[in-house]
């Protein structure tokens, strides 16, 4: 039987998951998001909601933890070296702030739970994180497992990035369907 799943991986205040979670309600869904700061206030929006669940974990490459590099309060990333918007001041990383927090080897995750016959969307807004969790994912075949992929991609945030930019996203697009978003 083909189950019907949500995944999305920075879920921030859960306007995407609320949203989703309207419009497909036979999907179940699961809300990955890093920043100990917006968890309690996603868990509380959902509660009483069976089909959602919010994880406080970084979306990675490996289970362990990670430096999570904090700025605005609807702002956070694991990845170093984000560049500043000068037209959104209000939205830079603070390298000096941070905190620990948990993570999870997202493909590895993926080939626990999954298989091709489910229905899997992913949405990734990771903040320059979706180019080492795509790689892993590619490397892996996790890939395979996701039907839709909504991807937010930060290569103008993250110039180290620039590199992996054109081979992650060609790599992508071969083996899913690929929406760029921002």
């Amino acid at each position: 039987m083909e189950r019907k799943i949500y995944l999305d991986l920075g879920a921030n205040v859960g306007d995407t998951i609320a949203k989703f979670a309207e419009w497909h309600p036979s999907h179940l869904i699961w809300g990955f998001e890093a920043n100990p700061h917006l968890v309690q206030s996603l868990r509380s929006r959902f509660k009483g909601n069976p089909r959602i669940k919010i994880v406080h974990k970084a979306a990675w490459v490996s289970d362990g933890t990670i430096k999570l590099f904090l700025g605005h309060p609807l702002s956070s990333t694991v990845m170093e070296g984000k560049v500043a918007m000068p037209q959104a001041p209000e939205f830079e990383i603070h390298y000096e702030t941070s905190v620990e927090v948990p993570t999870v080897d997202f493909a590895a995750w993926l080939l626990r739970r999954f298989t091709l016959t489910d229905d899997v969307t992913v949405k990734m807004d990771i903040e320059g994180a979706e180019y080492p969790v795509l790689r892993r994912m590619i490397e892996t075949k996790a890939i395979k497992l996701v039907d839709l992929l909504i991807c937010e991609f930060h290569q103008n945030r993250f110039p180290a990035a620039g590199s992996d930019h054109d081979f992650l996203l060609a790599e992508t697009a071969k083996r899913t369907r690929l929406i760029k978003w921002h």
